[in-house]
């Protein structure tokens, strides 16, 4: 009867340990799939993607939306800051295989100096969409979420914002002026979402 019971007990562990277990290891190896980069390609622009070129998993269910925020001041009347957000796109996307990145946002920076720089969103070839002068946000913000595929069929969800500050875009702009070659540029802030 004891036997049966420690069996029982036995089983019970591994059926519901076993999976927790897995899905807690597939979370934690996950951590780095999935990461935003930013770069420069003097022939296109900035492009800041999801990058998984050198990653050996499938992305599904792709979710993204970039927008610009301009920060007003708490003031008497209001004790907190206001964010004051401009849309700029949203989109979705079905699958990204391993060996390829996905592209969230094309841009370019434009200015004859130093305080004149703007802010130019473009597609993947370079063509300019909008222009918004630097001045007028406080920082560049995009959004995404994905699915990560894996052969447990414990699919895990990741969802992460990526933020770029203003004046940390006219440090870029300086940066190419200075130097127009290909390469990676540092993202102001990540947050990991979940």
């Amino acid at each position: 009867m004891i036997e049966d019971i420690v069996s029982l007990l036995l089983a019970l562990i591994a059926f519901f340990i076993f999976p927790a277990i897995q899905y807690v290891s597939l979370k934690s190896f996950s951590k780095n799939e999935g990461r935003p980069e930013l770069w420069y390609l003097p022939k296109y622009g900035f492009r800041l993607v999801i990058r998984n070129l050198p990653r050996k998993k499938t992305l599904k269910d792709i979710r993204y939306k970039g927008f610009i925020r301009r920060i007003i001041p708490a003031s008497r009347g209001c004790s907190v800051d206001t964010f004051d957000d401009e849309h700029l796109f949203a989109c979705d996307d079905f699958f990204l295989f391993p060996g390829t990145d996905q592209t969230l946002l094309s841009f370019n920076l434009k200015g004859e100096h130093d305080e004149e720089v703007n802010f130019v969103q473009t597609d993947k070839l370079g063509r300019e969409l909008r222009d918004i002068r630097l001045k007028d946000f406080d920082c560049l913000i995009c959004d995404y979420s994905a699915t990560i595929q894996n052969f447990f069929n414990f699919n895990i969800k990741l969802a992460k914002r990526v933020e770029l500050k203003a004046s940390s875009l006219r440090e870029m702009w300086r940066a190419i002026q200075a130097n127009d070659t290909e390469g990676r540029f540092k993202i102001d802030q990540i947050r990991d979402i979940g």
